[in-house]
């Protein structure tokens, strides 16, 4: 992944998922977050039409990672997105195939769940990091962890960059830095008051934890 994505590689990176409002997007920017995370899929609580979406990441500073949650996103909503957003990466939950034109020319993080390894092997050459998180229907924010003893072994099969999602909170963040030691951290549920609003208290403590904490790699 472009080195440009992370302005602190000496320690953990930290995404907040599932923005839904300018109040959050700056809170959670001047509490230390690294990335924030806009939903497109218009089946979660945490949805986000293109012209919200506008209104708070083009607030937003140039050092935070801007990126879009999508779920099988077809290449007419991809470029309806780029031509109104400032998007650095895309994070893709859904099928979508590894082997499409559309994915060979952008910054790609791509979300897996148990079994990891097999599910890697098509996108270990295009993707920019792998996403690690629970089996869910609703594609994340399910708040549900997974078992970490899943990604043992995963650094030999893949040398890319993983982010650990799924069920992560203030409470088991430092327990799941110290047993997985992921690149980085994605949470959306778990610093929340309710879907698609963010605590202040809660942000605020998992983000300490979290820039406690060096860079394992």
């Amino acid at each position: 992944m472009s080195l440009s994505f992370f302005a602190d590689c000496s320690k953990v990176w930290v995404k907040i998922c599932g923005i839904t409002s300018i109040e959050d997007a700056l809170m959670a920017v001047e509490l230390g977050a690294d990335a924030l995370g806009f939903v497109f899929y218009p089946k979660s609580p945490r949805y986000l039409t293109v012209a919200s979406a506008a209104k708070v990441m083009l607030r937003l500073p140039p050092r935070i990672v801007k990126v879009a949650v999508v779920v099988n996103p077809s290449q007419e909503q991809i470029e309806a997105l780029e031509k109104e957003l400032p998007i650095d990466l895309w994070q893709l939950h859904g099928e979508e195939d590894s082997k499409a034109d559309c994915w060979q020319c952008r910054n790609i993080i791509k979300a897996l769940s148990p079994p990891f390894e097999r599910k890697m092997d098509p996108w270990k050459e295009i993707v920019h990091a792998f996403l690690l998180d629970s089996k869910s229907e609703q594609w994340g924010g399910s708040g549900i962890p997974f078992d970490w003893k899943e990604i043992a072994g995963l650094r030999r099969h893949s040398q890319k960059p993983f982010i650990l999602a799924g069920g992560l909170n203030p409470e088991n963040i430092q327990k799941a830095l110290l047993e997985v030691e992921p690149f980085g951290v994605d949470v959306s549920s778990g610093v929340e008051s309710y879907p698609g609003k963010k605590d202040k208290k809660k942000l605020l403590e998992f983000i300490e934890k979290c820039k406690k904490e060096r860079l394992f790699r």
